[in-house]
């Protein structure tokens, strides 16, 4: 048995590689992008970059585990677990999500923020595993979601006061009004 033979581990051609990777890349940047401009209409931290980042990286280490069951070997290797990175995907991810939850004065800022990082590496990962239709409909459903809660949270919470405090007729919350304004309403 020759070394030299042992050592030849591409079985597949870059160009193969490249065909089965682009794709997945493609719809992540794509899924990401969407999620992305929502945040990024909001005003929101994690904006069309990062979440477009974040989908595809995701997409790319799935679909590269996939790639190392079969590139690595001239027998397929039924032992091995291509959920071994996805695992690290979830774990590595939610480091970066909690990385962008802060406290501020009385609040808590960031968790939807980090929900929806964590959310984006969720839909790169379907992706990964080539779940195209799947995942572009979730994604519809997601920014559905927070476009309908955000608008929600303007006209009910705004109004009636709620989880994010109370505020007065203008729209301006109570607690955080100027003092001079206060020391007005005092003088009247």
């Amino acid at each position: 048995m020759s070394l030299s033979a042992d050592l030849s581990i591409h079985y597949f051609s870059e160009i193969e590689i490249l065909l089965f990777l682009l794709p997945k890349v493609g719809v992540a940047l794509l899924v990401g992008t969407l999620i992305g401009i929502e945040r990024e209409y909001r005003g929101k931290l994690a904006g069309i970059k990062t979440n477009a980042l974040i989908c595809s990286a995701s997409a790319l280490f799935t679909a590269g585990s996939l790639l190392m069951v079969k590139y690595g070997s001239n027998m397929p290797t039924p032992n091995a677990d291509v959920t071994r990175i996805v695992a690290q995907i979830v774990s590595g991810i939610g480091f970066i999500g909690a990385g962008a939850i802060f406290k501020s004065q009385n609040k808590v800022q960031g968790l939807t923020t980090a929900a929806i990082i964590w959310s984006v590496a969720a839909l790169g990962i379907l992706i990964g595993y080539g779940i195209f239709v799947s995942t572009i409909a979730i994604t519809i459903v997601f920014i559905i979601f927070l476009s309908s809660v955000s608008v929600m949270e303007k006209r009910v919470f705004r109004v009636h006061g709620g989880a994010h405090g109370l505020y007065d007729e203008t729209g301006v919350e109570i607690g955080q009004r100027h003092s001079s304004d206060k020391l007005r309403k005092n003088e009247i």
